[in-house]
């Protein structure tokens, strides 16, 4: 697992994905943070991540897109199925290669609460316990739509399509709570608690949910194993 999961990552920063993905996202919370802490004279950065989550469902496709379809691109799609390595081990290191990526680039934007710091007039204002909070909850996010991402692009050679699938797949999930509002009764409860965006805010008040750390871990889990399956059937066919 550990050969797949630098090969993979690897695989990122020899190519000018990772670099592109990065760039295109800093260049967002950049802008993001102009506008809600510059003009808007905000001093918490919690604010401003939070409302980066519908950006993740164009993003993180990117960063999956090429987890599978470069093996058929490579010619190294057979060897990949036939290998004695188990397919847990691959989907495994597949995922936590693109999920290092997603926390590197996460904890890039560090830089803009530290710009808050120095430009803060009072220092108490500043929303550090909201601040962390928000930055476990945005890794959580971003891990759980890795997993429905990963696990959407196993069905799939084609970047473009597993890009696609991927957008339209997160663009769901991101709005499944404004769904079961809308639908309410049983369904509505339903789907409200299946939200990954549901949970989001129990971190960004600066305490600490384990029911809901449980959730994203249990969530992400849920749709690798998926993933898992998916592949071993398609090994065995």
């Amino acid at each position: 697992m550990l050969t797949i999961y630098k090969r993979e990552l690897a695989s990122y920063f020899r190519s000018p994905v990772a670099y592109c993905i990065m760039g295109f996202f800093m260049a967002i919370v950049g802008l993001m943070f102009w506008v809600n802490n510059i003009i808007g004279r905000s001093p918490q950065f919690a604010d401003t991540l939070s409302s980066l989550g519908v950006f993740l469902t164009f993003i993180v496709p990117v960063i999956t897109m090429k987890l599978f379809s470069d093996e058929k691109k490579n010619g190294t799609e057979v060897l990949l199925r036939t290998c004695p390595v188990p397919m847990w081990k691959i989907v495994l290191g597949k995922y936590l290669s693109s999920l290092t990526l997603f926390t590197v680039m996460t904890l890039l934007t560090a830089l803009f609460p530290i710009l808050i710091v120095f430009m803060a007039d009072d220092s108490s204002l500043i929303g550090s316990a909201q601040d962390f909070g928000s930055y476990i909850a945005f890794i959580l996010l971003g891990a759980s739509y890795l997993a429905v991402s990963l696990f959407v692009s196993s069905f799939t050679e084609s970047q473009s399509v597993a890009t696609v699938s991927g957008i339209v797949a997160l663009v769901v999930l991101y709005f499944m709570q404004s769904i079961g509002n809308s639908l309410g009764g049983t369904t509505g409860a339903v789907l409200k608690w299946f939200a990954p965006l549901a949970r989001y805010g129990d971190f960004t008040v600066g305490s600490f949910n384990f029911a809901s750390l449980i959730f994203y871990i249990t969530f992400s889990v849920l749709f690798v194993f998926l993933t898992y399956v998916n592949l071993e059937r398609k090994r065995w066919n």
